[in-house]
């Protein structure tokens, strides 16, 4: 059988978890639990993505080792875009299936795909980048606020001062011109590219999360929607709680906007719906797989499955439909969301949080049938407090 090589996290490798497929997992991290899974039949060591010539040829030295070329999986943007790439040099050993390389450099900058989204009049909100408003009254000016800052590109966002004080937010909000002056200023001082953007009023539970595979003809394999229950932060925060919802009209504009793009492989778009309006705008489009897969293979869906299906030429597993009632839970991300800002907020009580998990789940790191990446996680945690502890002294 083809093997499959994963770059990916431990969310992706469950996805094939009891399949047949034999999976080699490759990290940089000699400290990724997925290293630890017993669902990994091999497990190698490559160097960072930051350093491109390294990791190709350990890349190539994989391929190499398969003489039926496997798939391959990707979780960042970064592992995504370096692939891309060099997309002619992998693909003699991997079996990949990408959009172009110029429709992903559009996907992945901020500026380029507002761009893009209003030459294929694709819905986002009113977003002015960067590079045409130098100062925050500019922007005041163009759009109306209040107003999210969004980096051109994730890479090093999360580990810059302005964030450290808030949590991993993807974006940051300003509701008045003070706020939106002095983000914009630290922002700035991080990244020179950047977008803002007009805020979609309405919280978490208005965004709703549209999964799919599609063929090398853009035919929809399979797809399924998510809706976050919590984030930390509240805010424009990663997913801590989420689950599938039933939602005709976000697969219908999901697959709209697939088609228009001419995208192919794998895809989420987040989507906030305005309250006021109904209607819904696109936040981000990422062509990468992720961690809502694990969750999608629970209820019927698994589009890593398919996409495996799909490059090796077997025979595709095509569900009619997915079901709900299965939740994915990160819990100590959930528990520091609910400490910091969930509770605090008066959003939630120590009873409501606790009710909330009624019900089956899948987690983010903890499997009945795969304890050690838990067991792993658990040591490195202790070990890197301990050191903590010990500097502190």
């Amino acid at each position: 059988m083809v093997p499959a090589v994963l770059l990916g996290d431990l969310n992706m490798l469950r996805c094939f978890a009891h399949s047949g497929v034999p999976v080699v997992v490759a990290s940089s991290d000699a400290r990724e639990p997925t290293l630890r899974s017993r669902h990994a039949r091999r497990r190698i060591l490559i160097a960072p993505f930051e350093d491109t010539e390294r990791v190709l040829d350990d890349l190539e030295n994989i391929g190499r080792a398969f003489p039926n070329r496997p798939s391959l999986f990707y979780g960042t943007d970064l592992q995504l875009m370096t692939i891309a790439r060099h997309r002619e040099r992998l693909e003699e050993l991997f079996r990949l299936r990408l959009p172009s390389t110029q429709l992903l450099e559009s996907l992945v900058d901020k500026s380029r795909f507002s761009q893009l989204a209003q030459a294929l009049d694709l819905p986002v909100p009113a977003t002015v980048t960067s590079r045409e408003a130098a100062f925050p009254r500019q922007v005041a000016e163009r759009i109306a606020g209040p107003w999210v800052i969004k980096p051109n590109r994730h890479d090093g966002w999360f580990t810059q001062h302005a964030l450290r004080q808030r949590g991993p937010s993807k974006a940051l909000r300003a509701d008045t011109l003070t706020e939106l002056h002095d983000l914009f200023w630290q922002v700035r001082r991080h990244t020179p590219s950047f977008v803002v953007q007009s805020f979609i009023p309405g919280g978490e539970e208005q965004i709703y999360s549209f999964h799919a595979y599609m063929d090398a003809t853009a035919k929809v394999l399979g797809q399924f929607v998510g809706k976050k229950i919590r984030t930390f932060p509240r805010e424009a925060g990663i997913s801590t709680y989420v689950e599938l919802v039933k939602a005709p009209e976000v697969l219908e504009l999901g697959n709209q906007i697939v088609t228009k793009l001419g995208l192919i492989g794998p895809v989420k778009i987040d989507l906030k719906r305005d309250p006021r309006s109904g209607r819904y705008y696109v936040l981000e489009l990422n062509a990468r797989y992720n961690l809502w897969h694990y969750l999608g293979s629970a209820c019927g869906v698994n589009l890593e499955l398919i996409a495996h299906a799909d490059l090796t030429g077997e025979a595709l597993p095509r569900p009619a439909d997915y079901r709900t009632g299965v939740r994915w839970l990160s819990f100590g991300a959930d528990l520091r969301s609910f400490l910091r800002s969930y509770r605090p907020s008066g959003e939630i009580d120590l009873r409501g949080w606790l009710a909330s998990f009624y019900g089956p789940k899948v987690y983010d790191v903890f499997a009945w049938d795969d304890p050690l990446p838990l067991v792993f996680s658990a040591f490195n945690y202790c070990t890197a407090a301990g050191k903590r502890l010990l500097g502190a002294r």
